[in-house]
């Protein structure tokens, strides 16, 4: 692909975007400036902080939501996510860093750890109703085609999509018996491609559609949303994509049906996002940080291990970011979590149905 890194220009309808964001999935796998191999004077001061915060916590890792970025003292570690902070903002839109010592460490000091990170990027937002602010994301049973579960909670292949908030970062735990791995897509790249062979539907994929809300709500409000995948905002194009979100809402009862265009669109889209993808393992202490206004992720189906405390575990954090990217309604429609009238925020190590 040519013009890798070009300096950002203003985005318009209609024509090609120019963003550092813009990349297909063989030039990324090709170059490692989005992927940060600890280092051991990081690593070191990481579990030596975390040890010394967990006496002040106790066993209650609850407690780590009174806490401010002020609190967490990264050490050699600030810089290196100053870094990545500017390459999933500003650059390529996501950045791993590989490494974390899991086996040195308690969940709770990872935790410690994890939500310092969180703490320096932004501020944590809940994943569902129950509060949860570090979601986990495995295989709790659920059913991808129930319309009040989502994907991550199965262990099925999952759709490209963006989630609901800036920056998602996820911290591998645990990996799968087999499969499981993670997905990317740009969303530029996606856009300028259907610009240049689908002008037709990148129109369709301009204008609102129905989201579900996954029941995710508090009485008397609608079950759905409108947003378009693709919004023009601020000079930068912010993509906002989930295909079985889109879908569920639209079979609503009392949403218009989804048109054969608007279905057309998404097919489509989710052909070029394949086609354009990039493919890694994450490995246990792997942490993965995503724009989702600029990247489309998924995962693939994964068989797990029958041991509890083997299976395929990720946490989650969902971070909104001053100045970061303008909302799409899609992500306004999220600017508190998934946080409910009755929602109260926790910080649970283990997963709670």
């Amino acid at each position: 692909m040519d013009g890798m890194n070009p300096v950002r220009e203003a985005a318009r309808p209609g024509k090609p975007v120019v963003d550092p964001a813009n990349w297909h999935g063989n030039d990324l796998m090709a170059r490692a400036d989005w992927m940060y191999v600890a280092d051991s004077s990081e690593t070191t001061h990481l579990v030596d902080m975390a040890r010394k915060f967990a006496k002040r916590l106790g066993d209650d890792a609850g407690r780590l939501l009174t806490t401010t970025r002020a609190d967490f003292d990264l050490g050699p570690f600030a810089d290196r996510l100053q870094a990545i902070t500017a390459q999933v903002k500003d650059g390529l839109g996501l950045a791993l860093y590989r490494g974390l010592p899991m086996d040195d460490l308690s969940p709770l000091e990872a935790a410690i750890i994890y939500w310092g990170m969180g703490r320096h990027m932004g501020e944590a937002m809940s994943n569902n109703p129950e509060g949860d602010m570090m979601g986990h994301v495995m295989d709790a049973g659920k059913d991808y085609l129930d319309p009040k579960h989502r994907g991550y909670q199965t262990s099925a292949t999952l759709d490209y999509h963006c989630d609901q908030t800036d920056i998602v970062t996820l911290l591998c735990i645990n990996t799968a018996k087999s499969g499981g791995r993670s997905k990317i897509s740009s969303s530029i790249a996606v856009y300028n491609q259907l610009l240049r062979d689908h002008p037709d539907l990148v129109a369709v994929l301009c204008r609102p559609f129905c989201w579900t809300k996954h029941s995710e709500k508090d009485d008397g409000e609608a079950n759905y949303y409108e947003s378009p995948v693709f919004n023009f905002l601020g000079d930068v194009l912010c993509t906002s994509f989930g295909p079985k979100h889109m879908e569920k809402g639209h079979d609503l009862a009392e949403a218009p049906d989804m048109t054969r265009e608007q279905l057309e669109a998404l097919r489509t889209m989710e052909q070029v996002a394949e086609d354009l993808h990039a493919e890694m393992e994450l490995e246990r202490g792997d942490i993965q940080f995503v724009n989702n206004y600029t990247i489309l992720h998924t995962r693939t189906a994964f068989e797990d291990w029958p041991e509890l405390e083997r299976k395929r575990v990720l946490w989650r954090l969902w971070l909104m970011r001053d100045g970061f990217r303008p909302s799409t309604p899609y992500s306004e429609q999220w600017v508190k979590g998934v946080s409910l009238a009755k929602s109260t925020g926790r910080i649970k190590l283990v997963y709670e149905d």
